[in-house]
């Protein structure tokens, strides 16, 4: 009797698996054009995305400008004694703050490599926001 059920199991499996050719091409044809629309939300997402954090990362370069500059000024004040190291400084800052504009600005937004251009840039862009408080201080 356990037999006959499970053999009866499986022949109703098998007969309610199958599909026509037609409805295969039906389905191919549906999960094309699922991964279709898929491919392009995420398209749209990632232009968003980008476009977002790079009007944030421009604020941060233009931040991060604006205090050079006072370092500077407040480098060649009269009565203020600076030594090489601190000028020095303060110019590897200023250029590696135009290194990470040049790098924003010429980037294309290229999706397959925007988790490792991101993650590669904030790291930059917070080592030169730790080095010009690290100046203040």
């Amino acid at each position: 009797m356990k037999k006959s059920i499970l053999i009866l199991a499986l022949i109703g499996t098998i007969f309610t698996s199958c599909k026509t050719a037609q409805q295969k091409e039906n389905a191919a044809k549906t999960n094309v054009a699922e991964a279709k629309q898929d491919l392009a939300d995420t398209r749209a997402d990632n232009a968003a995305e980008w476009k977002s954090y790079k009007a944030a990362a421009q604020i941060k370069i233009a931040d991060n400008k604006k205090q050079i500059t006072v370092l500077k000024e407040k480098m060649n004040k009269p009565g203020n004694t600076f030594d090489g190291m601190y000028r020095n400084r303060i110019e590897k800052l200023e250029a590696k703050n135009m290194d990470l504009e040049k790098k924003l600005n010429g980037y294309d937004g290229n999706a397959t490599q925007w988790e490792t251009f991101k993650g590669n840039f904030n790291r930059d862009m917070n080592e030169v926001g730790e080095n010009i408080k690290d100046l203040f201080n």
